[in-house]
C-alpha cells in the first residue's frame, strides 16, 4: 500500500499564479503600491506580485512529492523524516499508529511511529519517545497529510507487519 500526500485545490493555484502575473504586468506599466496612503512605487507591487508565484510553484512541486510511505511484504520503503530508503521489517522493532494532537488548531489524529530494532541504522537518530512504551522511536508523518483513511493504513500494517504492528491507545 503506498501512502500518498494530499494535493491543494489546482484552480486555486493557478487563480494565485494568475494574480501574481497581473500584479507584476501592472507594475511593469507603471502602477504603484500605495499603503496608508504612503507611495510605495511600482518595485514594491513588483514584489507583492512575484509572491503567490513563487507559492504556486512551491504547491505544484509539493504535489508531485513521491509517496513518503510504501508498506510492504518485505518492509517499508520510507521517504519521509530523513530517511530514504527500503527498510526490511527486521529493522522495526515495532510500528504504531499513535494518537496526536496537533498544538497549533487542536486537531486529532494519527501519527505513524517506527520504533527501530535494537541495532538497526535508520540513517537518524531515534529521539522522540513513544507514549505506548517508551521506546527511543521516529515519527515517520500524521496521517492527516495522506489521502488514505486511517483504517486503510492500519489494516495495511496489520496484514504486512503482524506481530510488530500495535494500534496505540
Amino acid at each position: 500500500m503506498s501512502l500518498h500526500y494530499r494535493r491543494p485545490n489546482f484552480l486555486l493555484l493557478g487563480l494565485s499564479f494568475l494574480a501574481g502575473v497581473v500584479i507584476i504586468w501592472l507594475s511593469l506599466t507603471g502602477s504603484g503600491l500605495t499603503v496608508l496612503f504612503i507611495p510605495l512605487g511600482s518595485t514594491a507591487l513588483f514584489v507583492l506580485g512575484v509572491l503567490p508565484i513563487l507559492f504556486s510553484l512551491w504547491s505544484v512541486r509539493q504535489a508531485f512529492r513521491p509517496e513518503p510511505v510504501v508498506i510492504e511484504q518485505g518492509g517499508l520503503r520510507l521517504r519521509v523524516a530523513g530517511i530514504d530508503r527500503a527498510v526490511p521489517w527486521a529493522a522495526i522493532d515495532a510500528v504504531f499508529l499513535e494518537p496526536y494532537v496537533n498544538p497549533g488548531d487542536d486537531s486529532h489524529t494519527l501519527r505513524l511511529v517506527v520504533v527501530p530494532a535494537a541495532g538497526a541504522d535508520l540513517g537518524v537518530v531515534a529521539e522522540y519517545r513513544n507514549r505506548t512504551d517508551g521506546r527511543p522511536s521516529i515519527i515517520l508523518l500524521a496521517l492527516d497529510e495522506i489521502l488514505e483513511p486511517p483504517a486503510d493504513v492500519a489494516r495495511s500494517l496489520a496484514t504486512y507487519a503482524g506481530p510488530k504492528y500495535a494500534a496505540a491507545a
